[in-house]
Formats: C-alpha cells, structure tokens, sequence
C-alpha cells in the first residue's frame, strides 16, 4: 500500500531518518506513486543531503543541472564526488569536458574520490565483494 508507505516515510523524516527524506524525494521526483511534486522532491533531497546522504546530494547536483544552474550543480557534484559516488565523478569530468568545470575542479574531485573509496576499503569488504560477486 503505498499511501501507507508515504505515510511511514513522513514519520520517519520528522524523525531525521536521511534514508526517508531520499526516499520521498525519489517518489516525489519520479511521480510514479504520488503525485509529481517537484518542490517536495527538493526539499527532501536537499534535507537528505544535509544529513550526508550522497545520492540526495548528486539528485541535488542534476536537479540544478536540469535547471540551468551550472555551478551550484557542480558544488552538488563536487560535494557527492568526494564522498565517493563514482557517478558524480563522472558527472564532474562531463562538466570538465564541457568546459563548465575547471581541471582544478576535476582534480580535486577526483582525489576526494579516491580518498573516500581508500578509506572505506577493507579486507573484509574485498572478502564480501569476492563472494558476492559486487
């Protein structure tokens, strides 16, 4: 039941859970659900994002995109890119490419990237990833 669903994501976004605030943010963006809300979806996204969701974060980054706002879409970008989503590292080289970024930018988004991903590999984690097959 998805009215139900909508209705547990809210109470759990009052709570502060940042996966609920993404979710909502998924439905209201995509409007498959609910109606398409493209105000809620932002908002939510922008809430998730503040909690240190990255994919809120890179949501953000192609909602301004889409907008026509370049550079607050490449701080999205550059943001998410650091905290190791390897699509808004592509996204930044894309902008790079397109001369809407600069090399420095890119620099610095790539070595967040590598940063980030150093810092959350493990043994254990290249274990699950063997058995897995991710």
């Amino acid at each position: 039941d998805v009215t139900r669903a909508v209705e547990l994501y809210e109470r759990a976004a009052e709570l502060g859970v940042k996966d609920a605030h993404y979710n909502l943010g998924v439905l209201y963006d995509q409007g498959k659900e609910v109606a398409k809300d493209m105000d809620k979806a932002f908002r939510h996204y922008e809430t998730a994002a503040m909690y240190g969701h990255v994919d809120a974060r890179h949501n953000l980054g192609c909602e301004e995109y889409y907008a026509g706002n370049y550079e607050l879409a490449l701080q999205h970008f550059l943001v998410s890119a650091k905290l190791g989503d390897d699509h808004s590292l592509a996204m930044v080289k894309k902008k790079f490419m397109g001369g809407l970024a600069t090399k420095a930018d890119y620099a610095s988004a790539l070595r967040g990237y590598q940063n980030a991903i150093e810092e959350m590999s493990s043994p254990d984690r290249d274990e699950a990833k063997a058995c897995f097959g991710k």
